[in-house]
This record gives C-alpha cells, structure tokens and sequence, in this order.
C-alpha cells in the first residue's frame, strides 16, 4: 500500500512541476503513462501504424489541458479519459471498416477454421484456432460503432470494472450495464449474420 501512495505523491510532484513549465517533468510525466497508453490506444484502434501519432496527439492534449487537472480523480483516470474520447474522435472520422489491420478478412477467418460449440473449453482449442477466433472477435470488434467498440474493448479486452468505466467515461455505472449489454447483442447479431451469410 505504501508503493501505491509513493508513486501517488511522486505523480503530484511532477503534476506540479509541469504546471510550473518544468520541461524535463512533462517528459517524466510521458515515459511514466505512455505505456498505459499505446495499450489502450491499441486495443481501441487496433492500426499500429496509427498508434504512435494518436499517442502523441494525447500528449499534446495533455499538455495543453494540463492546467485543468484539479485533482479529484487519479491522474491516471483523467489521462484515460483523454485518450478513449481521442480515440473515440478517431474512430467516429474513420470512413471505412474494411480489413482494418494485417490479418485476414472476416470471410477468411470463417473459411479458415471452424467455430468451436460453446461447451468447449479455450485449453481443448488449438493454437491455430485460438489465433483464428481472436482474429474473428478484432474483426467484429472494427465492425461495431465507436462507442460499443470503446466499451466492450475495456470490458472485455482489458478487464475494467464497471466501476472504473464508469469513471473513465464520466457515465453512471447503470448507463454503463445497460450500454455493454446492447453492444454484445449487437455484436451477436452481427456474428450471427455473418454466419448464415456462410451456410
């Protein structure tokens, strides 16, 4: 617990010597969160070769709203805020949903495997298949609207709690429940349509 308050109040010094114009602090402050971020920038855009700018458009808004941080909620949340409603942005300004990525197509991962019934443990999978229905959930996952993309990406890609969505969206944990729950019927409906397409 002590490690967690240490690496608290080392944030707010450097919080504090950033607000002060402290150059070397704001490179403290990015080497610290900017692993935090790839990551979650990259589960939500899913494009590497767009990660590393949309990162640094963060920082930049960072730096620039910086100022406004008052403290209330951890650094870290505020700084998630600024990065899901970025990447939100990005999303929403994407024109086409077309094999975002290197892998293959939806129609390729269907062709390439088969689906496994839903009594089947992931360990009785093989790798090949697991890689193959990864690949499925990403592409069905670039299909869905930004806002369900978002949500179901913290949920279940990097295992948020309700309560921490809620915090990092700035919505009531109830709105959050019923948002992910018509996000996965969505998401169902659309693997459902994609599979009939195929029989």
């Amino acid at each position: 617990m002590e490690k967690a308050e240490d690496r608290r109040n080392s944030e707010k010094e450097i919080i504090r010597r950033c607000t002060a114009g402290d150059r070397q602090a704001f490179r403290e402050l990015v080497n610290l969160f900017q692993g935090r971020v790839f990551s979650l920038l990259y589960r939500l855009v899913r494009r590497r070769e767009d990660v590393e700018d949309l990162a640094q458009e963060v920082f930049l808004k960072v730096h620039v709203s910086l100022g406004s941080y008052d403290g209330r909620s951890p650094f870290g949340t505020w700084l998630g805020r600024i990065t899901i409603n970025h990447a939100y942005d990005y999303l929403r300004r994407q024109r086409t949903r077309q094999n975002v990525g290197s892998g293959p197509s939806i129609e390729e991962v269907f062709q390439s495997s088969e689906i496994p019934s839903s009594g089947t443990s992931a360990d009785q999978i093989p790798v090949d298949k697991q890689l193959a229905l990864k690949d499925l959930v990403g592409k069905l996952l670039e299909r869905a609207p930004a806002k369900e993309r978002i949500l179901l990406t913290l949920k279940e890609m990097e295992g948020f709690s309700i309560r921490e969505i809620s915090e990092l969206l700035d919505l009531k944990p109830a709105t959050v429940k019923v948002q992910l729950l018509r996000a996965r019927r969505r998401m169902l409906e659309d693997f459902r349509r994609l599979v009939g397409k195929r029989r």
